[in-house]
């Protein structure tokens, strides 16, 4: 906390005699006073303006999670077309921002699970395929969840002596996939936001009062059904859009009173009988939602700087995975767990570190999602656990390094074949494994012959598009780095054995999970 009001009012008192004595003082001592009055001043400002970094056991810590947000599509990433991210930016301007951030898969359980245990989805164990997922909601089969020995972010905070809390938009993040392990209080009713439910998730932090906490807040406000429409005008005529939006507006109504089975599928048939189903249409409200979350993440830092515990406040912000808006023309809506490319796995990280230190510091070095853990734990002095495939960023921005040698991969479609990439600074390897191997095997299995391999040169090619072993001929060069890359993800991917739980899953989950597109 800051020097305390006492201290800085006796300061202020005795400003103020200085000045009644001022008021009324010969001439002749006007010159000593106002040089006494300009010392008092001075060490007045020191007094009250010195601010002491909170000891690291009274950190509090808050991990957001906006779900299918791309990096790309924040204005302090550099995007311009609308003004989608002005809280953001203001995290950004008080935080640092990792330039190039890659989280561990391109969908959202996995991904979640790596987040929370700086495990690659290979090294937890939870990369079934997604209609390995529906069959267990629906009841056909067990699915499943986070071995109890693996020790998570919450649980490493929970030991650490603060009060945990997680308040999510539940289905693919189902506490009972293994997300619950360390919290006291696990919601799921953040499938959209509202008033009421990030209420009570201010409710909650205010109820702590003095009490160090983690707070992770996970929501599907910018994931499809896309119904935020404040930009829908720019892609649509007037009479179009307004009836697109009062479609738009009841579908978004009935969500937050979770009616959740009524979401995408609806919200897809209303762009078509309004022949609003493209490309232009969709990315506007895709920037609507990330806005609509922006307002709510506003009220977040109101409310905390409010209780004046925003300075001593840890905050991280993140995404799971991005979104293809129909990058390489073959979807543009709800378009995610498909591929390695970095509209599917370029996610911002923005650390916003206690008393805003190194505020507005821009890191370009490559690092993985699989680093937050590490960092967060290192910054408030948790005991970390053994097992962590991550390592802290804090090296980054007290050195200030701007390319690092880390070989940083990912993982885990949600369904047909497999992919496991591994990239440099520069380059990418992808490896795509066939159905019928993954059928066989598992999708932690990595053959020694595999359908395909793609080697793409960022510098060159930041948009992934030409494949360097394509060619007839491969250069010598491309192909030497291919297969360092290659030996280098099979080693790193064999590095640990995984072992996982089962668990039993509902049909309320499976509402959700169609809600957001995912039930086939």
């Amino acid at each position: 906390m800051a020097t305390s009001v006492p201290q800085c009012a006796r300061m202020a008192g005795v400003k103020a005699l200085f000045l009644r004595i001022l008021k009324n003082a010969r001439p002749s001592h006007i010159a000593v006073l106002v040089v006494a009055l300009t010392l008092v001043a001075t060490l007045s400002s020191r007094a009250c303006s010195r601010k002491r970094n909170p000891p690291p056991e009274r950190i509090n810590v808050i991990l957001v999670s906006v779900d299918a947000l791309r990096a790309d599509r924040l204005n302090c990433y550099g995007y311009t077309r609308r003004p989608t991210s002005p809280a953001i930016d203001a995290l950004a301007h008080d935080g640092v921002l990792f330039e190039k951030c890659i989280t561990a898969a391109p969908w959202t359980t996995p991904s979640h699970l790596s987040l929370m245990t700086s495990l690659l989805p290979s090294h937890h164990g939870v990369v079934p395929s997604f209609a390995d997922l529906l069959r267990a909601f629906s009841g056909r089969n067990a699915f499943p969840r986070l071995a109890s020995e693996h020790v998570t972010l919450a649980e490493a905070l929970a030991e650490s002596g603060r009060d945990t809390a997680a308040f999510t938009g539940g289905a693919m993040v189902d506490p009972r996939l293994g997300f619950d392990q360390g919290f006291a209080l696990y919601d799921t009713s953040m499938i959209k936001l509202s008033p009421r439910n990030t209420r009570e998730m201010l409710d909650w932090i205010e109820a702590r009062g003095r009490r160090p906490f983690f707070l992770f807040w996970h929501t599907f406000e910018v994931h499809a059904p896309y119904l935020e429409t404040r930009f829908l005008h720019e892609a649509l005529p007037p009479e179009p859009t307004r009836r697109l939006s009062w479609k738009l507006s009841r579908i978004a109504r009935r969500i937050r009173q979770m009616n959740i089975a009524y979401g995408v599928e609806a919200a897809i048939r209303a762009h078509k009988q309004n022949n609003a189903f493209n490309r232009d249409v969709c990315c506007a409200l895709y920037d609507g939602g990330i806005r609509s979350f922006d307002r709510y993440f506003a009220d977040l830092v109101a409310f905390l700087r409010e209780h004046d515990v925003y300075d001593d406040t840890l905050i991280v912000l993140t995404s799971d995975h991005g979104e293809e808006l129909g990058d390489r023309d073959r979807g543009f809506y709800d378009r995610h767990g498909l591929s390695l490319f970095d509209e599917m796995v370029h996610v911002p990280l923005i650390v916003k570190l206690p008393r805003q230190a190194h505020a507005g510091k821009r890191i370009p070095a490559l690092i993985s999602s699989l680093d937050v853990m590490p960092t967060i734990l290192d910054l408030v002095r948790a005991a970390p656990p053994e097992a962590m495939d991550g390592e802290s960023l804090r090296p980054l921005w007290e050195k200030g390094t701007s390319r690092t040698d880390r070989l940083v991969i990912n993982e885990a479609l949600w369904k047909g074949a497999e992919q496991k990439a591994i990239r440099t600074e520069r380059h990418k390897l992808i490896l795509t494994i066939g159905e019928e191997d993954v059928a066989r095997h598992g999708r932690r299995h990595i053959p020694r012959n595999v359908m395909g391999r793609e080697l793409f040169d960022l510098d060159d090619d930041p948009r992934e598009r030409t494949d360097r072993l394509g060619r007839e001929a491969p250069d010598a060069a491309d192909l030497s780095m291919a297969n360092a890359l290659d030996e280098a993800l099979r080693a790193r991917h064999g590095e640990r054995t995984a072992r996982t739980e089962e668990t039993e899953l509902d049909q309320d989950v499976i509402e959700r999970l169609r809600a957001l597109g995912y039930a086939e």
